[in-house]
């Protein structure tokens, strides 16, 4: 594996532990000393604007459209070649999509967690989790990741 391989591991390992995380239920006993919480209207709003602009970039000729959305941090350690390249080997029915809906959110101490259900030209239908930090007032993309797939067979 070379040293790009390695880089994408060492983003998307603390992700999946993020996500991980995110998708169990807190025992009963736990929830006091939950640090999730639902987001406010404004956040959703917020965030839900922000990651409907990256999906729309994904559309334009010029990747760094996409790419603007992500946050400083994420910027810092992909390049805007490396997004490219993961965007058109892992997730290139981003490139296409048909329709997208934005679910639920999660606030956590250190960003958000939104579900996003996504369709692609093929119908084939799929489920993401956006993870976004705001500093400073700005909103970013720190991550995305599938969570489920499947195909709707009545598109």
């Amino acid at each position: 594996m070379g040293p790009k391989g390695f880089g994408l591991i060492k983003l998307l390992l603390p992700l999946s532990l993020l996500l991980s995380a995110c998708s169990t239920e807190p025992d009963q006993k736990d929830e006091s000393n939950s640090q999730a919480s639902q987001c406010s209207q404004e956040e959703i709003a917020g965030g839900a604007a922000w990651i409907t602009g990256q999906l729309n970039a994904f559309g334009s000729a010029d990747p760094s459209d996409a790419y603007n959305f992500a946050s400083e941090q994420f910027r810092q350690g992909v390049s805007l070649d490396d997004f490219v390249s993961i965007i058109s080997g892992q997730y290139s029915a981003l490139l296409t999509l048909k329709s997208f809906e934005i679910g639920r959110c999660v606030a956590l101490d250190d960003g958000y967690v939104f579900q996003v259900d996504l369709i692609d030209n093929q119908n084939k239908s799929f489920t993401m989790q956006y993870v976004l930090s705001k500093i400073n007032g700005q909103w970013g993309v720190d991550a995305a990741t599938i969570v489920e797939n499947k195909v709707d067979p009545t598109l």
